[in-house]
This record gives structure tokens, sequence and C-alpha cells, in this order.
């Protein structure tokens, strides 16, 4: 899969409805997964490929308790002609998507997040940047 980056602004409308943009729908495929694990601040979007792999390890685990958290906090969505999927409204609940969030490309996943809610992280890891290795030189 080719890594996705950059970050969009969208809304949710009533009815939990999410523009993708079209750079994601691309590279996400026709369906993807949607996995929201309780306690994170954003929604995980994975392409089929991508979730295959996380799914497999969880199925070769045998942990069934592991299995049931899984497979219970994730759904399949396809766009509908505009673009759109819905969100699961517990999963709009749990990470706190209110009208306003940010669609962001994260190497193997597209994350969704209250916008309100990703200006801070951004906010708080722009002033920790340092720590990071930077890839210029």
């Amino acid at each position: 899969m080719t890594e996705l980056s950059n970050n969009f602004k969208h809304t949710i409308d009533a009815k939990n409805r999410l523009f993708i943009p079209a750079k994601y729908r691309q590279l996400l495929g026709e369906s993807f997964y949607l996995y929201y694990e309780p306690g994170s601040p954003c929604v995980a979007v994975y392409d089929a490929e991508e979730w295959a792999k996380r799914s497999q390890k969880v199925i070769d685990s045998h942990n069934v308790d592991w299995q049931r958290f899984v497979f219970s906090n994730v759904v399949a969505v396809e766009p509908d002609k505009q673009g759109r999927i819905t969100v699961k409204a517990s999963f709009c609940e749990g990470a706190g998507l209110k009208k306003e969030v940010a669609v962001v490309g994260v190497g193997d996943r597209v994350e969704i997040w209250d916008a309100e809610k990703y200006e801070k992280e951004i906010a708080t890891l722009n002033t920790s940047a340092k720590q990071f290795p930077s890839l210029i030189g």
C-alpha cells in the first residue's frame, strides 16, 4: 500500500456521515475498515490488505477475549456516491468526534480525530519535535 499522508478538515453531519477525500479513497479501495479501540483519541481507518494483516494476528493468538474485543469494535464501510461513509455512533462518542473533524493520513492508516483535539495533539507534538530524528539531514 502507498503511504497515507497529509490531513484534511471536514464535518460529520447529523447522520454521522463523513466525506473521505478522493486521495484517501483511491488508496483505501472500494471498501475499508473503521476500527475504534476504546480509550483511543481517534477512529482508525484501514484498507482491506492492512486490516487482514492486523486481524490475522488477533485470530492467530487464539485469545477469545482479544478476538471479541477487536472484532466487536470494527466495521466495514463503502463510500457512497458522494464519497461519504457513515461512522458508527459509538465510535463517534468514544473518540469524542463532534461536527468538525480532522482526517489524517498516518502511513498505513487514516485517523479520524475531533478537529479541536487534533489541533491540541499537534501543538503538543510541535513543542517536543526536537526529540524526533530529522528526515532532512
